[in-house]
């Protein structure tokens, strides 16, 4: 029972780096190679450094084998980093452990990379495996017998030891690969639901530019290009139809490319434009309007038309959250060096499912939105070096916080 649970032991040692690899690779979802070549060399090193440090030989008088764990993985995982240093590390374990040999033990390890180089992509893992496994078991018998070891005993505890160092590793790249397949099919899965939100967006979106056009038309049918009351009552209607489509479509090509012309502003006079023009509308539903704003001019370093985009976003969300009044609180503050404009309403509120979702493009719980207005102000303010902060309480209020760096004029 001793060797079995020695090899357990050794077992569980060189598996737990491959877990925490795995646990990282999975909550990570993607990684770019840089990052992913990183993970690999750690998890590479951690192998050998608990075989060294905390396994137990199969065999008293025997190396550990379970050492060469980490140089067969770097090979599996192409990692260069990996196979030149575990291998230096191993051949200087083997020649203390012999106390000499040095040759015989580089030369052993000179031709696993040359079976690598040469033959690895023609058998594959498993023969590659196999074969390293051999190669392994050979070379402990040709030291024996320099060593003129004539124990039958150590012999046959080395054929052990090339068997279970086998099977550990086919177990330890089956495990792999399972969970790495794993890991696959759940980012498939996840890739699909995006294509298909994907897809259900650009309908909408679709649906939404076909019923201006479809306006347009209707109105064109109706012209008379010699009445000029036709002329006075339709063209205005026509082009305010054109309008509403050629801004849904910039903010839609705007979340793959978003163009800023910056300039010097007093972001208080800007704020003080966009309620002058929703003054009215916030009459007509019955919202109050409470404000609590700097009077002295802040100047930001900003494009206009789209910070004035991203404030009448938001009062706009607020109105469409309160059917029946209410009230609308803005105020604004320095700290440091940022002005902080916060907006809040005591509409109908989010749930924390869907405040986790609103800077996703195509998000919405409207019935007739696009869900592009939420995530396009995010990027707006990212892209002014600012930070816009949601925080919401169903049927209770809504509060949009919006951080800008300021400047001295």
């Amino acid at each position: 029972m001793t060797l079995f649970s020695n090899f357990i032991f050794n077992l569980i040692l060189s598996t737990f780096p491959i877990m925490l690899y795995l646990f990282y690779t999975a909550y990570k979802n993607t990684l770019d190679d840089r990052e992913n070549y990183l993970a690999e060399i750690v998890m590479i090193y951690s192998i050998l450094y608990l075989n060294l440090r905390c396994s137990m030989p199969l065999i008293e008088s025997l190396p550990m084998i379970m050492v060469n764990i980490s140089i067969v993985l770097s090979y599996v995982k192409k990692n260069k980093a990996g196979i030149f240093g575990t291998s230096l590390i191993v051949c200087l374990y083997t020649y203390l452990f012999y106390e000499g040999y040095l040759f015989i033990i580089v030369l052993e390890y000179f031709i696993y990379y040359f079976i690598y180089v040469m033959l690895f992509k023609k058998i594959g893992i498993s023969y590659f495996i196999l074969i390293f496994s051999s190669v392994k078991l050979l070379f402990m018998i040709l030291i024996l017998i320099f060593r003129e070891v004539s124990s039958f005993d150590i012999y046959v505890g080395a054929l052990l030891l090339g068997f279970s160092f086998c099977l550990c590793m086919l177990l330890i790249i089956y495990l792999m690969d399972k969970a790495e397949n794993v890991l696959k099919m759940h980012k498939s899965v996840k890739e699909s639901i995006s294509d298909r939100e994907v897809r259900s967006s650009l309908f909408r979106i679709t649906h939404e530019i076909k019923n201006p056009i479809a306006v347009c038309k209707g109105y064109l049918d109706m012209f008379d290009v010699n009445n000029k009351e036709h002329a006075r009552k339709y063209i205005p209607i026509m082009r305010e139809e054109i309008n509403k489509t050629l801004l849904l479509l910039d903010d839609f090509l705007s979340l793959n490319k978003l163009k800023l012309n910056k300039d010097i502003l007093d972001i208080n006079l800007l704020l003080e434009d966009v309620l002058n023009n929703y003054w009215l509308l916030l009459k007509e539903r019955r919202i109050k309007l409470i404000k609590d704003t700097i009077e002295d001019e802040v100047y930001v370093y900003g494009d206009y038309n789209r910070l004035t985009q991203v404030f009448v976003n938001i009062i706009k969300n607020s109105v469409e959250a309160m059917s029946n009044g209410g009230v609308i609180s803005i105020c604004s503050l320095i700290k440091g060096k940022k002005i902080v404009i916060s907006f809040k309403d005591n509409g109908s509120g989010m749930s924390g499912e869907v405040l986790k979702k609103i800077k996703e493009p195509f998000f919405t719980t409207k019935k007739n939105g696009n869900g592009l207005g939420v995530s396009l102000s995010y990027e707006i303010i990212e892209g002014h070096n600012g930070k816009i902060e949601y925080e919401s309480k169903l049927n209770e209020y809504t509060l949009v916080s919006i951080v800008l760096p300021i400047i001295t004029v």
